[in-house]
């Protein structure tokens, strides 16, 4: 239960998160890790989404080394991981970007299909992830890529 001096605490030393459709008073020792989750349809037995991940306070130098820290992970992490494109882009917003493309097994007979993409500016870090199969990136492909392209940081 929360007193009196702790909501006053909480009030003097916090910092306001803004989104569109709330704010929230966050003490300082309190870490912002907000994503988001878009989901369509579900074909060929995969639930679509673009997820969108920001990462705060990022320590890495460079567009490039921010993707390959994160990639990293994921090639030791997923199982039959094969990884298929790689390289730099730029976005309809003329943002530049680092792009991984990659296939993994997450169940027995059933591949998984990623595009990823990262961004790097002023020490903040988005992570864009699309899931889809092979054969449903034929049918969805475009509306993906368009979604995905139409990144635009604030």
């Amino acid at each position: 239960m929360t007193t009196r001096e702790d909501e006053k605490n909480l009030k003097s030393d916090s910092r306001i998160l803004l989104n569109n459709r709330f704010t929230l008073s966050i003490p300082p020792d309190w870490e912002d890790r907000s994503y988001y989750r878009f989901e369509g349809p579900v074909e060929d037995g995969i639930k679509h989404s673009i997820l969108v991940t920001i990462e705060n306070s990022v320590k890495v130098p460079n567009l490039e080394q921010y993707a390959e820290r994160n990639m990293k992970s994921m090639e030791t992490e997923l199982q039959g991981y094969q990884e298929l494109k790689r390289g730099t882009l730029t976005l309809d917003s003329r943002v530049p970007a680092y792009e991984l493309v990659y296939k993994w097994t997450p169940l027995k007979e059933r591949q998984v299909y990623q595009r990823v993409i990262y961004i790097l500016l002023n020490n903040t870090g988005y992570i864009l992830t699309a899931t889809f199969s092979k054969k449903t990136w034929k049918m969805l492909g475009p509306v993906i890529n368009k979604i995905l392209m139409s990144f635009k940081p604030a």
